[in-house]
């Protein structure tokens, strides 16, 4: 709340006593309004303060001031709701994009960084974590997971494209790295029936399927767990903190 004090030192209390008016003691204009806050209450009161030469009657006004939610929602939180889901489309890439997948991780975390100095600039510096504080914290750590995870998909990626093929067979005259190049590999056996073998190639495929797997449940995890953190988020901070 914001609390204002009148004192006239002019004349000493046992020559003017001032008080409120019993009818609309503040009247505030009917189109005043603050960007950041809203007015929920004006209280008045009488006061006295004390000098070296006397003591003064004083008038004092408390205005109780709430945050408006609009401005922060339109300044703050749906910009950042939007660069966590931007995040999230590294996700629908292909595992091979690797530069894409970069561009697109480093740019929101650094979006998502200077965004949050933005709003700590425009706030006072308290000393305990404001609900502002906790909302940017949670988005950037969404943010840096998004990185994390495909760093975590691309080495098991590169992993599974270097293994050696240990399907492709040396006889015939075929050497593996023939093979490699193939789909497959037809190799006639002893009786004239061509004999089917898997390449390289198809190793490679197959072991790829867990970093895809992990970017499938990606898509599915990290906007569940977004939603659970605002479903716990917003009901506390509205309904059990802001009374």
């Amino acid at each position: 709340f914001v609390s204002k004090k009148s004192i006239i030192v002019s004349k000493t209390t046992t020559e003017l006593n001032l008080k409120w008016s019993d009818i609309s003691p503040v009247k505030l204009y009917d189109k005043l309004k603050l960007p950041q806050f809203l007015i929920t209450n004006v209280s008045t009161s009488l006061c006295k303060e004390t000098f070296h030469i006397g003591e003064y009657s004083c008038l004092k006004a408390e205005f109780y001031l709430q945050r408006a939610l609009g401005y922060h929602l339109v300044q703050s939180y749906l910009p950042t709701i939007l660069i966590v889901v931007i995040s999230w489309v590294s996700f629908w890439l292909d595992v091979e994009a690797i530069p894409a997948r970069i561009t697109l991780g480093v740019t929101t975390l650094l979006t998502i960084s200077s965004k949050g100095a933005g709003i700590q600039s425009n706030l006072p510096p308290v000393s305990y974590a404001k609900a502002i504080d906790v909302w940017m914290g949670a988005c950037t750590t969404f943010v840096f997971a998004a990185l994390l995870e495909f760093t975590l998909v691309n080495y098991l990626w590169r992993i599974s494209s270097t293994k050696p093929n240990t399907d492709c067979p040396r006889r015939k005259g075929i050497e593996a790295q023939e093979c490699n190049k193939k789909p497959f590999c037809i190799i006639s056996d002893g009786n004239g029936i061509p004999d089917y073998q898997t390449s390289g190639a198809d190793i490679g495929s197959r072991t790829s399927g867990t970093p895809e797997r992990i970017d499938i449940i990606s898509r599915v995890m990290f906007p569940m767990i977004f939603l659970v953190f605002n479903l716990i988020y917003w009901p506390y901070y509205l309904i059990l903190i802001a009374p």
